[in-house]
């Protein structure tokens, strides 16, 4: 499994991940956030592709004191790095 990070604008939510310090995902991306987000709302963000899918992990409003995070996985992905919780769409 190949994870690049990548410049990325104009994700959306589309599931949760939790449970997972910043730590953890760190580790497991290999990576620091790289994306420079809404500073009022958003902490750490990350940006990447997953075997060419694009994804973005980032916190929303302090979520991160909580190892709640938002996701954008439109290509379902990220089961295979984390355990996610998947909003219907």
């Amino acid at each position: 499994m190949q994870i690049i990070p990548i410049q990325l604008s104009g994700s959306y939510r589309t599931g949760t991940l939790s449970k997972y310090t910043k730590r953890q995902i760190i580790d497991i991306l290999g990576f620091e956030p790289n994306i420079a987000d809404d500073e009022e709302k958003v902490v750490n963000s990350w940006a990447f592709m997953v075997d060419g899918a694009e994804c973005a992990i980032w916190d929303y409003k302090g979520s991160h004191h909580y190892n709640i995070w938002s996701t954008y996985d439109p290509h379902n992905v990220l089961g295979n790095l984390f355990t996610l919780e998947k909003f219907p769409c």
